[in-house]
């Protein structure tokens, strides 16, 4: 399912991005080339989340309009759906506060 391809890459970027918001602002910035690659990469992340959500909606509304109910299946995909909007949340507040702290 969508967990499973987007967590051999996000936890990377998610580390990258704690990584350069733990560091403390001793002799400046980190390296401006590194902190806008962490960004869009994390941006890109933040696209692909967006599309797994999109589709995950789109099959969660085939199903709800579909003469007989997989309730199962619904339940399933609305926790997916979940899953992905707090996955998407949190990603784009570390985005947000990466973006203010070393731009």
């Amino acid at each position: 399912m969508w967990s499973i391809r987007l967590s051999q890459h996000l936890p990377t970027v998610l580390t990258e991005i704690r990584s350069l918001l733990d560091q403390p602002p001793v002799g400046g910035r980190p390296a401006r080339a590194f902190v806008e690659n962490t960004l869009t990469d994390g941006y890109a992340h933040a696209l692909q989340l967006g599309g797994e959500r999109l589709g995950v909606e789109g099959r969660l509304r085939t199903l709800l309009r579909a003469p007989k109910r997989d309730e199962a299946q619904i339940s399933e995909l609305t926790d997916a759906l979940a899953d992905l909007d707090r996955e998407l949340a949190g990603l784009r507040r570390l985005l947000s506060a990466l973006r203010a702290h070393a731009l």
